[in-house]
């Protein structure tokens, strides 16, 4: 496998960004997403997609929105040693192994989000432009058999790159990879998969609320759309969210079923608030059964307050009391 000589390149890679910010925002917008075009081509040119194991392997964080996956990705981000898509990397998503042979030490992680998303640049993030370089973007549900083996090839090679860079394992939360479980399990049969669930009646609260926050309109669909997303829209917005959380939950347990029990282990938003190191070593015992270890970086809270979703409207929350109770 070639290697990549880093420092030139990074050299004028930063050179090229000071030029970007001195432009219109039009402008600068799509420059930088012809740049990422070019360092997407140029990481998965160079780096192996073969079969050869991955000497770093990937955790993917999974399930339903709202469920407490930001908040399970930044305390393993801060309990263990691992590699992880910062906002930071998400500005270059073409080549975030680039990024990370010139990222700084593990930085202090702040247990804080909003609907998902984290501030600061070297806070953990979902980073979806990473992953539209090998999914499509609709419809979001890939089944293997839909998905290119040249695409599978690419997000090994690009895996590879980022881990090589970190050395260390890798931890990504994408909620979406969800509907995407068995083409990341076929390009990364090394990668071990955490089952974040939470109770559904919460859930489907806070589901609602960030439909009214984000687009002023219980109706909105927001976030994953499995598979029967078409038949869910036709619903009332409180059936909706239902569906969509239990449709999430049943799509990982097939996958689960296909890819191996071996690989998967499932947690409670409610265990993890209770008890954060006991669900962490959970974590951690499922990485060592899989052959690798994770190692510790810093101490976590004991325990976390459950967050407590924003009010709805009260006719609408006692539609939902009713579906949840008799489904």
């Amino acid at each position: 496998m070639r290697q990549l000589d880093f420092c030139g390149p990074a050299g004028r890679l930063s050179r090229a960004l000071s030029t970007l910010a001195k432009l219109p925002r039009f402008a600068r917008a799509r420059s930088l997403w012809a740049l990422n075009l070019a360092l997407d081509r140029l990481e998965t040119g160079v780096a192996d997609g073969g079969a050869s194991p991955l000497q770093h392997p990937p955790i993917f964080i999974v399930g339903p929105p709202r469920t407490g996956s930001t908040l399970l990705y930044q305390l393993l981000v801060h309990r263990f040693d691992l590699g992880y898509l910062s906002n930071r990397h998400c500005r270059l998503y073409g080549a975030p192994s680039l990024v990370e042979r010139r990222r700084h030490p593990h930085p202090t992680v702040e247990f804080a989000s909003r609907y998902g998303r984290t501030s600061g640049p070297d806070a953990p993030s979902e980073c979806g432009q990473y992953w539209y370089r090998f999914f499509r973007r609709s419809p979001q549900y890939v089944p293997l058999e839909e998905m290119p083996e040249r695409q599978l090839r690419r997000l090994r090679a690009s895996a590879r790159g980022l881990g090589n860079a970190a050395g260390r394992p890798l931890v990504f939360k994408n909620l979406i990879c969800a509907l995407r479980l068995e083409p990341i399990a076929a390009a990364l049969p090394e990668a071990v998969f955490v089952h974040i669930k939470r109770e559904l009646e919460p859930t489907a609260v806070s589901l609602l609320a960030g439909r009214k926050a984000l687009f002023g309109d219980y109706a909105h669909w927001w976030s994953s759309e499995p598979p029967e997303i078409d038949r869910f829209r036709a619903l009332p917005a409180h059936e909706q969210v239902g569906e969509q959380i239990r449709s999430i939950d049943r799509l990982i347990d097939h996958g689960r079923a296909k890819i191996g029990e071996k690989r998967f282990c499932e947690l409670s938003y409610e265990r993890l608030c209770e008890d954060v190191e006991a669900a962490l070593q959970a974590v951690a015992a499922l990485a060592e059964r899989n052959g690798f270890e994770l190692t510790p970086r810093q101490p976590v809270p004991p325990s976390f307050e459950p967050s407590t979703p924003q009010q709805i409207d009260p006719a609408l929350h006692e539609q939902l009391l009713a579906y949840t109770s008799r489904s």
